[in-house]
């Protein structure tokens, strides 16, 4: 089974790659680097300097998918290195610590409701 680090790191790393191929592509067809074009040539694209966001994107993605790669615990908080039945007990040991919670803060309700009836019923 799959856990989150994994699934995020091939995720990563599938984007990353992808967006180095197309960058690739755009090299080829000579949309990078960007270039501004005259009037007298027909062939030529304009391009501005937002196409460098895609191969600056592709290194940042394939940096991240090793990086989770190589240290998970440095994302544990976003993308924990457990498996299904690791997660599923820490998820109903907060809820069952949750419920302790609540019913200590209903009993100190009750307690405190209970001591405001015994006063007002001393004081009548």
């Amino acid at each position: 089974m799959n856990t989150p680090a994994t699934a995020a790191r091939r995720i990563f790393l599938g984007t990353g790659l992808g967006l180095l191929v197309v960058t690739g592509f755009l090299f080829s067809m000579g949309l990078l680097p960007p270039e501004s074009c005259t009037s007298e040539l027909q062939n030529c694209i304009p391009t501005n300097s937002f196409g460098w966001f895609i191969p600056l994107f592709s290194v940042i993605f394939i940096i991240l998918g090793f990086l989770i790669w190589k240290k998970p615990e440095i994302f544990e908080n976003i993308f924990p290195d457990l498996d299904e039945e690791k997660r599923k007990e820490n998820f109903e040991e907060s809820l069952l610590e949750e419920h302790l919670e609540d019913s200590k803060s209903s009993s100190a309700w009750t307690s405190l409701e209970k001591k405001l009836l015994i006063e007002k019923f001393e004081e009548e």
